[in-house]
C-alpha cells in the first residue's frame, strides 16, 4: 500500500501542478521492476529476486586481488554493495597481503569472515607497491594505514634526510610505531 502511494504521488502532484514531467512509459517500467521484487522473510524491506545473483559452486576459491565484483558477489554473504566495498578497499591498499585483511573492510565482522575464509585466497604478487621515494602527499593520501600526520612526516623526513633505503630508515620517524611499520612494510618499494 505504501509503495502504491509513493508511486502515485508524482501523478497526483503532476495533476495538481499541471506538469508533464512524468513519462507514463517510464512509470510502467518502474512498476514492472517493483512487481518483480519480493519481500525478504522476516523484514519489511524488498529484496531483489535471488535468481539474478549467480553464486559460485561449493568448493570454489576466489583470489581476492584479481576478482571483479561479479566473482565476489558469487561468494556467500557478499552482495553487490559489499563487493564494491571490498574492491574499493583493495584498491586503496594496493591489494591484500593476507585474507585476514578482509576484516578491515567496513561491515566485515568475524562471523561473516569465518564464512568467507575458506572461499577466498590471496596472491600477494598482485599488490601494487608504493614507491616511497617518489610518491607525493596526494599519492599517499589514499593509503588506509596512515594518518595525514604520518603521511606528512614521511614526506617531510624524506625531503630533509634524503631517500629511504629500507624500512629501518622509517623507524626514525617518531610517529611511526612498530605496528604501523609492520602493516605498511609489504606495501613499500624503496627503489
Amino acid at each position: 500500500m505504501l509503495i502504491a502511494i509513493v508511486l502515485a504521488a508524482p501523478f497526483i502532484l503532476q495533476l495538481w501542478r499541471e506538469d508533464t514531467i512524468i513519462n507514463p512509459k517510464e512509470f510502467n517500467k518502474a512498476l514492472a521492476i517493483l512487481n518483480h521484487t519480493k519481500k525478504s522473510p522476516g523484514n519489511d524491506h524488498f529484496a531483489a529476486d535471488p535468481v539474478f545473483i549467480k553464486k559460485a559452486p561449493a568448493g570454489t576459491v576466489i583470489e581476492l586481488n584479481t576478482a571483479d565484483s561479479a566473482k565476489l558477489t558469487g561468494l556467500n554473504s557478499i552482495g553487490p554493495s559489499f563487493a564494491h566495498r571490498i574492491i574499493t578497499y583493495r584498491n586503496r591498499l594496493g591489494g591484500f597481503i593476507r585474507k585476514e585483511q578482509l576484516k578491515e573492510v567496513f561491515g566485515m565482522d568475524d562471523e561473516k569472515y569465518d564464512g568467507l575464509a575458506s572461499q577466498v585466497s590471496v596472491d600477494s604478487s598482485h599488490i601494487n607497491k608504493i614507491h616511497i621515494n617518489k610518491i607525493d602527499f596526494d599519492g599517499l593520501s589514499h593509503f588506509p594505514y596512515l594518518t595525514f600526520k604520518q603521511m606528512n612526516a614521511i614526506i617531510q623526513f624524506r625531503e630533509q634526510h634524503g631517500e629511504y633505503t629500507s624500512l629501518d630508515d622509517m623507524r626514525n620517524i617518531a610517529i611511526l610505531n612498530d605496528e604501523i611499520l609492520r602493516k605498511i612494510g609489504p606495501y613499500i618499494d624503496f627503489k
